[in-house]
């Protein structure tokens, strides 16, 4: 797929991003440890069904705004997504989200609803059903990065290709990721950038990252959105199983859809993209 490098100028930040196709846009935001480049082969099915497909980067993860990070959580992501689909179209956009796309998208149906014309998200369950993973040990096990992060010194170090191959070939085994490995590593080799990626997990955890101006909504983000929302996990995910989303529909507005898609890891866009393409069509209509 053929991208355009455009420039999303916003109240909070001018977001890089890639761009294709013509119609109605889908804004799609992706995760860790990832690239927008990978919703390449979904972004190409969404476009020959008359869609323009919009993937910025996120804040802090492409050198234009490499010091943009004061803050790091949730909650700023999501503000990000709101002011990215109120410059696209104050109407409101349809959003995918994928790994930590997905609490953007679910955190922005949440707190500004107007601004979401139907939202999907992929691999991770809705905010107001995570906590419950907590309670696994094995999913614990699974989420070794999380802890890992948060040690200083440590964690700048074990970030670099072998645990970003590690990652990927755990999470969705058996997938080649053909040349989009190279871009992954581009963007966590920059020490910049990589900064700036601990940063969001720590943030999970520190609240000096927060955002004090956004916090009055940290109540409204973290319950189930009034939008509807279509959920994917992947049947073979190694990060985050289907057993995770046993209760995600407790987290979401009435007329949600949870899917598990067989043979789809967690990069199921790239396991599955016919698969993805035709459910995200669906629910798009």
């Amino acid at each position: 797929m053929e991208f355009a490098e455009i420039v999303i100028a916003t109240e909070r930040l001018e977001f890089p991003a890639l761009a294709a196709g013509d119609g109605p846009v889908v804004v799609c935001w992706h995760g860790f440890p990832d690239h927008p480049a990978t919703f390449g082969p979904l972004a190409e099915r969404l476009a020959a069904a008359g869609r323009r497909v919009v993937a910025p980067f996120l804040r802090g993860h492409h050198p234009a705004h490499a010091d943009a990070m004061a803050y790091a959580d949730g909650l700023t992501l999501a503000a990000d997504a709101a002011a990215v689909a109120r410059a696209l179209n104050p109407e409101g956009v349809d959003m995918i989200g994928h790994d930590i796309g997905a609490g953007m998208v679910a955190r922005t149906a949440a707190a500004w609803p107007e601004l979401v014309r139907s939202a999907v998200t992929m691999a991770v369950p809705p905010p107001a059903a995570v906590t419950g993973m907590f309670d696994d040990p094995a999913q614990l096990k699974r989420l070794f990065y999380m802890w890992l992060f948060q040690v200083p010194g440590v964690a700048e170090m074990t970030l670099n290709r072998k645990l970003v191959d590690y990652l990927w070939a755990t999470w969705s085994p058996g997938l080649d990721p053909g040349g989009h490995r190279e871009r992954v590593h581009a963007v966590y080799e920059d020490a910049a950038l990589a900064a700036n990626a601990l940063r969001i997990y720590r943030a999970n955890f520190d609240t000096s990252l927060h955002d004090p101006g956004l916090a009055e909504l940290a109540a409204t983000t973290e319950e189930p959105a009034s939008v509807p929302m279509m959920v994917l996990a992947g049947a073979e995910d190694g990060c985050i199983p289907p057993s995770a989303f046993a209760d995600a529909e407790a987290g979401l507005a009435p007329g949600s859809r949870v899917e598990t898609l067989p043979d789809a890891g967690h990069f199921m866009h790239l396991d599955r993209p016919d698969e993805v393409a035709r459910l995200v069509l669906e629910w798009l209509r």
